[in-house]
């Protein structure tokens, strides 16, 4: 009895299948802007890293007024500053350039009328290649996994990938039979690898508003925030009034995240054959 209901169905769904499919008419997009970026946590400040974006995408209708968006890009994202962060001495004494390349698919659904849309997804995206210059020079950066780690030869300890601060970490080494306090900053250098990798993956929450400038021819804004962390970094000598200790400055850790907003040109395929579909199965429901 249930084999035949689900013949049934199957064989309903194949006869309205050329209506459903004229009905949903999938508009194609194209992207091509820029991407303004900085690193929350890398003590690089300020939106002053550009980036190239572009791809392409799809969105289909639900109703008249929301539509569901696939979309497949290149991003490059980062940080830039005319000064780098010396990670000895605790000061900016030199230039640093980061570039992050990603293949992001970003999930949407938007809210829209004839001439603005509002949209709000997530994304994923893959990091597919990077590069890290301080002072014009490339550093031995790569793609891992993006924690701490104990140095090498150092055995016994409780693991400290999950970690979410200095005195956190400061703790951990004080009950390993370690002293701490002005003696910390040369010591948790001499136990604790820094991380010198990012994560291969990034998952954002994503805002965007979008206007038409002519036909089928839209300008979006989008902000993007990375979920989870891409990397957590350990600064030694960092100067933290909070954190002084008889005037000694001591380490900070810091988790980094992806902040990003992006300005780009969207073309719109089929829109216009879209909206006609759409105005016809309206009339014919009436």
């Amino acid at each position: 009895m249930k084999k035949s209901r689900i013949i049934a169905l199957a064989f309903a769904l194949l006869l309205s299948a050329p209506t459903l499919l004229r009905a949903q008419i999938i508009k194609g997009e194209l992207f091509l802007g820029s991407n303004i970026c900085q690193v929350d946590g890398d003590e690089c400040y300020r939106y002053r890293k550009l980036g190239v974006h572009a791809g392409a995408g799809a969105l289909v209708p639900i109703t008249n007024y929301l539509d569901a968006g696939l979309e497949v890009l290149f991003g490059q994202k980062g940080a830039y500053k005319r000064d780098s962060l010396n990670y000895h001495l605790g000061y900016f004494t030199g230039r640093y350039n980061l570039t992050l390349n990603y293949v992001e698919v970003p999930v949407m659904l938007y809210l829209h009328d004839s001439r603005f849309a509002f949209g709000l997804g997530v994304s994923y995206g893959r990091l597919v290649g990077l590069t890290e210059k301080i002072d014009g020079v490339n550093s031995t950066i790569g793609i891992g996994d993006g924690q701490l780690h104990w140095k090498e030869g150092v055995e016994g300890m409780p693991d400290i990938s999950e970690v979410q601060d200095i005195k956190e970490l400061s703790n951990i080494i004080y009950n390993a039979g370690y002293p701490t306090t002005e003696q910390e900053k040369d010591l948790i250098p001499k136990l604790v690898d820094n991380s010198v990798n990012y994560r291969p993956h990034d998952f954002n929450i994503c805002v965007d508003v979008k206007a038409r400038v002519w036909n089928g021819l839209y300008a979006e804004l989008r902000y993007q925030y990375s979920l989870v962390p891409i990397r957590t970094r350990l600064f030694h000598n960092k100067l933290n009034p909070n954190e002084l200790i008889d005037d000694i400055r001591v380490p900070a850790l810091q988790r980094q995240y992806n902040n990003s907003y992006t300005l780009r040109l969207v073309y719109l395929f089929n829109e216009r054959r879209s909206k006609a579909n759409q105005a016809v199965n309206k009339m014919g429901g009436q």
